[in-house]
């Protein structure tokens, strides 16, 4: 037994020599140390004035929050409005007794909202049009009818609930509704189609916790109920079969050239293009096969940083996420205020993690080194890149970013043989 234990030992010490003598050697793998990271900043005379914003379509999706709000934006000279839309269906079919109904909400977070009551939060009963929450947008409530006016949905969709007794909790909300509010909704079914909660209050918004969240935050209708006069009197609570939000929102796409902008409603995107010569990479030595040297040296970082202009009209506090987009077209719609500047198929995603920072900083660090890998090995064209908030359509954060960007890029230049 012992003798085979000392085979073993025996092997595995000539293995370790063998290993040993073989990393001694020069090679491109890394045991040896080799050449070092080089760092170089483009300014924003590499960008060649290749700055543009465009707004982009408005989507509908089942978000885990209700926004209502309004803002004026200066940047598209429009007023940005966004109605939050209820609607309870899991109620009883009849009843003898309603009384006590109560709707509570939470809040997610706020902005300028500072008092709920019935004068700063408006409610109201929809009556025009039954709504899908799948469909729901600003011009029509499901995906073949309009709402009653065909600009979008406005003050003739509704009839205004006056004088409710609306308090606010520790976030919570409480709204006290007539008890012939739900007896309508029971009596008169077919033309239940829920709730709208909004705001006349200029440059505020808030957004509450949808039936998407959790059950312990979505939206609760609390009542209490009789089927038959003989039945005991019960407690009942209902959660929403539909909630969503509506923004208003328009078929023009206007383009801004020589800014920055980033928008969630409207959705902003915005496109720029920066220089990459191959010099920057490969002064350093003599480089016999230039597009072989690219794709063998390593991006070991690459940044872009924008520098916020202060000028943003929206929230002054708060965070943004952004993720790049690599662009595959050079045939962009920079002009034509019918279609977005970019379309589906004018960019793709590159999988990059998303950057995010509080809307105060001064800069903003995007990671695009995978962008900047693709240009050096020749994987991709340099045809700019896109970027967008990852929460567009679901609140009122906007930014603006200065046309002086810059890009730090760290490489490590390949191993070449002597």
């Amino acid at each position: 037994m012992y003798k085979g234990m000392f085979s073993k030992i025996i092997a595995i010490l000539v293995i370790g020599l063998c290993l040993f003598n073989c990393t001694q050697k020069k090679n491109p793998i890394g045991f040896e140390e080799g050449p070092d990271p080089i760092e170089i900043i483009l300014d924003h005379s590499f960008f060649n004035d290749q700055f543009y914003s465009s707004e982009d379509s408005c989507g509908t999706t089942n978000f885990d929050n209700l926004l209502l709000g309004r803002y004026e934006s200066n940047d598209n000279d429009s007023e940005n409005e966004a109605f939050a839309l209820i609607k309870f269906t899991s109620i009883p079919d009849s009843f003898y007794e309603i009384s006590n109904v109560k709707l509570n909400l939470k809040i997610k977070t706020r902005n300028n909202f500072d008092i709920v009551d019935n004068t700063t939060l408006k409610i109201g009963k929809i009556i025009s049009e039954d709504w899908f929450e799948t469909t729901t947008k600003w011009t029509s409530p499901t995906d073949s009818t309009d709402w009653s006016v065909s600009g979008g949905f406005s003050a003739d969709d509704y009839e205004l609930y006056e004088n409710l007794d609306i308090t606010e909790i520790d976030d919570s909300i409480s709204i006290v509704f007539p008890n012939a509010v739900l007896e309508n909704w029971i009596d008169s079914d077919s033309t239940n189609f829920g709730i709208v909660l909004f705001t006349e209050t200029n440059e505020s918004f808030m957004e509450i916790y949808s039936s998407e969240y959790s059950n312990d935050n979505s939206p609760t209708l609390y009542f209490d109920f009789r089927e038959t006069e003989e039945d005991t009197l019960s407690n009942e609570t209902s959660l929403p079969s539909h909630d969503a939000f509506v923004y208003k929102t328009d078929d023009i796409y206007l383009k801004f050239q020589n800014q920055l902008i980033l928008s969630n409603i409207q959705p902003i995107k915005m496109f720029t293009k920066f220089d990459l010569p191959d010099t920057l990479f490969t002064n350093q030595e003599s480089i016999e096969d230039t597009t072989s040297y690219l794709q063998r040296l390593t991006i070991n970082k690459a940044e872009l940083i924008l520098n916020n202009n202060n000028s943003s009209q929206y929230p002054l506090e708060g965070t943004i996420y952004i993720d790049p987009y690599i662009v595959m077209s050079d045939t962009l719609n920079f002009d034509d205020t019918s279609y977005p500047m970019l379309s589906d198929d004018d960019y793709e995603d590159l999988y990059i993690a998303s950057s995010s920072d509080s809307l105060t900083s001064d800069e903003f660090v995007i990671d695009i080194t995978k962008i900047v890998q693709a240009y050096t090995s020749g994987e991709y064209e340099n045809y700019g890149i896109m970027l967008m908030s990852i929460y567009e359509n679901r609140n009122f954060i906007n930014l603006e970013f200065d046309t002086e960007p810059t890009i730090k890029i760290i490489f490590t230049p390949p191993y070449l043989d002597e």
